[in-house]
């Protein structure tokens, strides 16, 4: 009895070998009998280690495409089918996890940060007001432009675009938008800086 279930196993372990090799070949019907056999198990690998629904989808979704653009590295003398699966699998999963402890620290640290630099940055009423004049002086300068620096400046410091990404939106050569912005920005320090003062 023992025997015919030692041959039974042997006989499915050299099956879904013979179905890596033909995945790793990029049989997809082969690829679709792995799948039947055994996407419940592998479901089931991830889960235990993730217990979210939508994250072991997730991840089942990797370990699929994982399976279908790896299979070629299995060897069979290394480790039954399965085996190699359910530890792909599981390290997908321990992959997971991780990744979300990271960007919770992440955001942890950014809230932290963030909170400091509000209570260090927050500004008396004078200092609001100084800047509001500093702004309006700036606009009326950035008013006096000739058009094609106006535009140009507007690009490059207020809409945050490269001097390349300027010169392609206004389908100009690059070197023309910066000589645009210097003489703008020269301009600018004309105007502004006896008002700044």
């Amino acid at each position: 009895m023992t025997e015919t279930i030692d041959i039974e196993l042997e006989r499915q372990i050299q099956e879904d070998i013979q179905l890596i090799q033909r995945i790793a070949e990029r049989d997809s019907e082969a690829f679709q009998l792995f799948y039947k056999k055994y996407s419940g198990l592998i479901f089931a690998a991830i889960s235990n280690v993730l217990n979210d629904h939508h994250d072991t989808e997730d991840v089942m979704q990797e370990v699929l495409v994982q399976l279908w653009n790896k299979a070629h590295l299995y060897e069979p003398r290394k480790g039954k089918p399965l085996t190699w699966l359910t530890t792909m699998a599981r390290n997908r999963a321990i992959d997971r996890i991780r990744s979300k402890q990271r960007r919770s620290r992440l955001n942890d640290d950014f809230e932290s940060e963030n909170k400091k630099l509000q209570f260090e940055f927050e500004e008396s009423g004078l200092e609001i007001l100084q800047e509001k004049e500093r702004d309006g002086i700036v606009q009326r300068a950035v008013a006096k432009l000739n058009d094609d620096q106006r535009e140009a400046i507007h690009l490059a410091y207020f809409s945050g675009l490269t001097q390349a990404e300027v010169a392609e939106r206004l389908n100009e050569p690059l070197g023309t938008i910066k000589a645009r912005i210097r003489r703008g920005v020269n301009r600018l320090e004309a105007l502004v800086k006896p008002r700044m003062a």
